[in-house]
């Protein structure tokens, strides 16, 4: 055994002291050109020439070369211990280098997958909705606009209302107290004379006063419309040349103001009334108005806050898929460079194998050269020789 490891070492030296040289130096004359074509074989790589010089060396020391070939087969154990630890470590790499590409692949895929989701949720419902929310509050504020004018309007229509509410009382007010004045005057006019005379006494002062006052009421219905024109022409037709000494005249115009008085009392009646019914129609407006102006206003605020809402989560996305756009490179950065150092470790894993497998080879050739009789026999001439 000690002679053995004696061998082996020698042999080890020799692989990493050997060159590959010609093998005219070890062969100067061989009459088996089988053999000398394995030996010109196997002295082209440095443990084949180190197994034949080494042969001749146990040839001469020992006088055999079982030595030799116990020590190759050991050298070839150790080197195929040394193949399968590197075969072992080989999967180790290999698992997790299969394992990080999975890792990878599957952050990669899931980071698309976001990416795609993100943007599927930003162009088909956030985007759209932020501008159909847009032609949603361009519309409410179109109507709060309106209902603003028709407050406005509303307001104009009700001032205008009330002054010729104001303007026709005041009218009717005025005409009315004319009416009474004139009344008054043809009353004490009545009462100046006999009753049972059919004419009256009267001054041209007291025909000067019931003229101005009838003139005012002239003046004063004029402005009533159509609806006063016959009293207005038959107030025309009694100022005009009246004799107010004439009983029945004076009759005549007393029942014509009465008359006047209760047309211009029923339409005074008439426009407290409109305006009451305009107050309410008012009111009624302005309770719609405002009612709309809170459902609008109610409906903008909530909208308005929808597309905040809608903003904030668009730019949260577009945040979201810039940061998986980052993740999705980095991992795939990540994967190239864990399968660029695969690639080159593989590399550098064949080359050892295939040196290894290949020293197994030349060491399997070897040693069915130099257990052959004629490579014994070659040897022993050599020694003889030597």
């Amino acid at each position: 055994m000690v002679h053995h490891k004696i061998v082996l070492f020698a042999l080890i030296c020799l692989v990493s002291a050997t060159t590959v040289t010609n093998n005219q130096g070890v062969m100067d004359s061989y009459v088996n050109p089988g053999l000398q074509s394995s030996i010109d074989e196997l002295t082209q790589s440095k443990i084949g020439h180190m197994v034949i010089d080494l042969a001749e060396v146990t040839m001469r020391v020992t006088g055999a070369v079982d030595s030799l070939v116990e020590g190759v087969k050991a050298f070839g154990r150790q080197i195929e211990e040394r193949l399968n630890l590197e075969n072992t470590q080989w999967e180790v790499v290999e698992s997790e280098h299969n394992a990080k590409v999975i890792s990878l692949s599957s952050q990669a895929n899931q980071a698309e997958f976001d990416i795609n989701r993100e943007k599927k949720v930003l162009n088909s419902e956030l985007i759209p909705r932020l501008h159909e929310l847009d032609d949603i509050l361009l519309g409410l504020k179109a109507k709060q606009t309106d209902n603003a004018q028709s407050f406005k309007e509303a307001e104009a229509a009700r001032n205008s209302q009330h002054d010729s509410f104001v303007l026709t009382t005041t009218e009717f007010t005025d005409a009315l107290r004319n009416i009474d004045e004139a009344l008054d005057l043809l009353t004490d006019l009545f009462k100046s004379g006999e009753v049972r005379a059919a004419f009256i006494e009267i001054t041209d002062e007291q025909k000067h006063k019931v003229n101005k006052a009838l003139r005012q009421v002239k003046a004063n219905t004029e402005n009533f419309g159509h609806q006063y024109s016959s009293f207005i022409q038959a107030l025309t037709n009694l100022t005009e040349g009246i004799n107010f000494k004439d009983r029945q005249v004076l009759k005549e115009m007393c029942d014509f103001l009465n008359s006047l008085r209760l047309n211009i009392f029923d339409a005074l009646t008439k426009a407290y009334k409109d305006e009451d019914s305009q107050k309410q129609q008012d009111e009624l407006r302005r309770q719609q108005l405002t009612s709309e102006k809170a459902v609008f206003d109610q409906q903008y605020a909530d909208f308005y806050q929808e597309r905040e809402d809608k903003t904030v989560r668009i730019s949260d996305v577009q945040t979201m898929i810039s940061t998986r756009e980052a993740d999705l490179k980095a991992y795939q950065d990540r994967l190239r460079t864990e399968n660029n150092n695969y690639s080159a470790n593989l590399k550098i894993h064949d080359d050892i194998v295939s040196s290894v497998q290949q020293e197994l080879a030349v060491l399997a050739k070897a040693l069915q050269v130099v257990q052959t009789p004629p490579f014994l026999d070659f040897l022993n001439g050599r020694i003889a020789k030597a």
